[in-house]
């Protein structure tokens, strides 16, 4: 049979972060046997020559309007796209070149004409979603790094608190707009127990690391991880992460790790995926955050072993390591017209 032709969109959102390029690197590797072509929008450049390591075909555009002609001359079976938050009339441009169109995380209107929307991130009400919308943890592609990681986390599976100091990790991904790193140290330097504190700042913070710095210096045990993985490097040693609501919690959940979170921003704030039916803590915005309510959070998770094992146990029955799998055959069903999303 033919191989099918798969184009992956990927534009940039300050918002969603650049996981959507991992997930697209992710599962384009997982589809090698078809043909997979990336289109990129970044003005990132470190994340650009990232892309231009991974062997896969990557080409850069800076305007939607310059895709219409190259997805005509390519005819694709299969669109995808990710990312940046989409336009009727940016779907409308490129549907008329391919029968098949997917979008992941897609809260524009031009999600309410394509045939199928996988959603990770969502709302409280996505169980009264439209037809064609598929919500789920399962929508979260889990890369080889975070997978490596989560493998080695599960060969020790007890939730215990794993050296002499009970060690948190804070873990605020996707730029940190509001600068919650800081602030969410600040409060646990207050805290009057013995901790080991690790901050985890990957190339996205935007902010002052010399104050972070200052402050680390005034608490025994309290280290700044500066990494372009600093997060999925201090995991195997966390017994509790503080993290963003975006895509971060995903990752503490595919090995099952403690979590506080709390939302960067208005978003966040709304996606339902963080809550206590999945095993996380969440103590709602960030930039309103009280110092009693987090150091509270954290109490309860390093005082009480039960909780902690709910809150692993919870998490792994997720599953999130089977997600490539879920979504590898998912996307070739739609890649050769095997679907019904009536019955998906």
């Amino acid at each position: 049979m033919q191989k099918r032709k798969i184009i992956w969109i990927i534009e940039h959102c300050d918002i969603k972060g650049t996981y959507p390029f991992e997930r697209a690197v992710t599962l384009a590797n997982l589809l090698q046997d078809e043909s997979v072509i990336l289109f990129v929008k970044t003005t990132n450049q470190q994340l650009i020559d990232k892309l231009a390591q991974t062997g896969l075909n990557i080409i850069l555009f800076e305007r939607f309007t310059e895709l219409k002609k190259k997805i005509r001359e390519i005819e694709p079976h299969l669109i995808i796209h990710d990312g940046k938050d989409t336009l009727v009339e940016q779907v409308e441009m490129i549907r008329p070149f391919c029968s098949t169109i997917v979008h992941f995380d897609d809260f524009g209107v031009g999600a309410q004409l394509i045939d199928c929307h996988l959603v990770a991130l969502f709302g409280e009400s996505h169980e009264d979603s439209h037809v064609h919308e598929l919500a789920g943890s399962y929508a979260f592609a889990v890369s080889p790094n975070l997978e490596k990681v989560a493998y080695e986390i599960l060969e020790t599976p007890d939730s215990s608190i794993k050296g002499e100091l009970p060690h948190i990790v804070v873990a605020f991904e996707d730029g940190d707009n509001n600068n919650l790193t800081y602030r969410t140290l600040r409060h646990l330097t207050q805290l009057h127990i013995p901790l080991k504190i690790s901050v985890a700042i990957d190339d996205d913070y935007k902010h002052d690391l010399d104050s972070l710095k200052l402050m680390a210096l005034s608490r025994k045990n309290t280290v700044i991880v500066q990494k372009s993985d600093a997060l999925l490097q201090l995991m195997p040693q966390a017994d509790l992460i503080i993290c963003n609501a975006n895509y971060t919690p995903y990752k503490v959940a595919a090995a099952g790790i403690p979590c506080i979170t709390t939302a960067q921003h208005d978003n966040e704030l709304n996606y339902a995926f963080t809550r206590e039916m999945n095993g996380f803590i969440h103590i709602g915005l960030g930039r309103k955050m009280k110092q009693s309510i987090i150091q509270n959070a954290v109490m309860e998770l390093l005082l009480h072993e039960q909780r902690r094992e709910r809150a692993v146990r919870k998490q792994r029955n997720l599953e999130i390591l089977t997600n490539n799998e879920i979504l590898k055959n998912l996307l070739l069903d739609l890649a050769y017209a095997r679907h019904n999303m009536a019955h998906i």
